[in-house]
């Protein structure tokens, strides 16, 4: 068993460093190593939204609404997404020829899925700035797609001990598994919820007119 768990537990970042000594700690480990992931994101998206309202940019219920939204696609996208990750990786090392052992994929997935998730302060951005949070989303996947692809090719090739010939085999099925589930796991459902709550689109609100009563008419005396 790996001695620095508490160490993988905080730097998810490194989490493939530390593996290759042995074996890697799943289960609970797992779960908390996405939880801590997940924290700066999550703290970003809270804080935008409700900073936009104090910048007038937003109703506060609506903002409500779009934060807890968020909180929750980024807390529960972490953590559904380590262990599917975790899986995928498994199953694609098995058809790579990898040479390590399939333990080593749950350290692998942390390895990519920490600094994916750590790009996503860019969701405090748009809100801030008087926008609707898709923009923040779409930043956050492109972001995502490039961090992933970096820490496939450095991290995870030579972690599992992918050959040389079966490297892009390998990283081309990773990251096309990575795409998949961080559409389909953080970003879609929190489009589909915020469109069910009638929250989608432009956060900016213009300042109400001013009412204007109806004159009486002149009396006639």
């Amino acid at each position: 068993m790996i001695q620095n768990g508490p160490l993988l537990l905080v730097r998810g970042k490194k989490a493939w460093r530390t593996a290759v000594s042995g074996r890697a700690p799943s289960g609970p480990w797992l779960i908390g190593a996405a939880l801590t992931a997940a924290i700066w994101p999550a703290v970003a998206v809270v804080g935008g939204h409700i900073g936009s309202v104090a910048l007038g940019h937003q109703l506060t219920q609506i903002a409500l609404q779009r934060a807890a939204v968020g909180l929750l696609a980024t807390l529960g996208g972490a953590i559904v997404m380590a262990p599917a990750l975790t899986l995928a990786l498994m199953g694609i090392a098995r058809g790579s020829r990898a040479e390590n052992e399939i333990e080593l994929a749950g350290p692998t997935a942390m390895g990519i899925l920490w600094p994916v998730w750590t790009a996503g302060l860019v969701l405090a951005i748009p809100p801030l700035l008087g926008l609707g949070p898709e923009p923040g989303e779409l930043a956050w996947f492109v972001l995502g797609l490039v961090i992933a692809v970096r820490m496939v090719r450095v991290g995870a090739v030579p972690t599992l001990g992918i050959r040389r010939r079966w490297s892009w085999h390998f990283t081309g099925r990773a990251v096309v598994a990575f795409v998949l589930l961080f559409a389909l796991i953080p970003v879609a459902p929190a489009m589909l919820m915020r469109s069910m709550l009638g929250v989608s689109g432009s956060a900016v609100h213009a300042p109400p007119e001013p009412l204007e009563l109806p004159v009486p008419p002149e009396p006639n005396w």
